[in-house]
């Protein structure tokens, strides 16, 4: 399977792409300009399935040259690496692309407490979501501390208006750590708690490699954290 992969430098991303290639698939990854991988073997380790694609987030030339040939895509932005206003036009990007070269599988790395989850999310969970942005806020830019979610929600919305075979995973707090298999996807019984980003890739490659889960949105955690 080939899967292209938009998130960049993020946490999640990362694990997709060398999860997928340890696992034999060949990946494309979309890298901005100036990133720099943080073990620069990669490229000579998996030189045969690894396609890097260098290129501005905006510019759409690149995600047809990323999706083209592709049997799907994995969608997972962060804050740390994709300013939350960018999460949105991303999606469109993406989405616009897969219609041009006819890749109609997706994955949507969101997070817990988007879209219809919001309703589950514990205090806890919340404030690891947003605090960055309550600082931001506090210092009188325009992020709001709601706008993590926000975005997520947006982005998941902007998928759900696609005739697209989708599945989106909801991480809860997303920490680092190994790989470990273990752990919680469900619809409704996530309220809280963390995961890995290794685990969180985990979750994602084995959605596309047993084509599981498809139209379908899950809360992913170690624990269930049930009141």
């Amino acid at each position: 399977m080939r899967i292209a992969v938009v998130g960049g430098m993020g946490a999640v991303a990362r694990e997709v792409a060398v999860q997928a290639m340890e696992a034999g698939h060949s990946v494309g990854w979309l890298l901005g300009p100036d990133d720099k991988l943080a073990d620069p073997s990669l490229e000579t380790d998996f030189p045969q399935v690894l396609t890097i694609v260098r290129g501005a987030w905006d510019d759409m030339d690149k995600y047809d040259e990323l999706l083209r040939g592709s049997d799907a895509v994995v969608v997972a932005l962060d804050l740390h690496h994709t300013p939350a206003e960018r999460f949105r036009p991303t999606q469109h990007l993406v989405q616009r692309a897969m219609h041009r070269t006819h890749v109609e599988r997706i994955i949507l790395v969101s997070a817990h407490g988007s879209g219809d989850s919001a309703r589950r999310l514990d205090w806890e969970l919340w404030a690891r979501l947003n605090i960055n942005q309550l600082f931001y806020s506090l210092l009188g830019t325009r992020a709001l501390c709601w706008s993590v979610v926000a975005q997520y929600s947006e982005q998941e919305r902007v998928l759900l208006r696609d005739q697209l075979r989708h599945t989106v995973l909801r991480p809860a707090a997303v920490v680092d750590g190994p790989r470990m298999g273990t752990y919680l996807a469900s619809p409704s019984h996530v309220y809280g708690g963390y995961i890995s980003a290794a685990d969180v890739a985990d979750c994602a490659i084995k959605a596309l490699e047993n084509d599981m889960d498809v139209d379908q949105a899950f809360s992913i955690a170690y624990s269930s954290r049930v009141a």
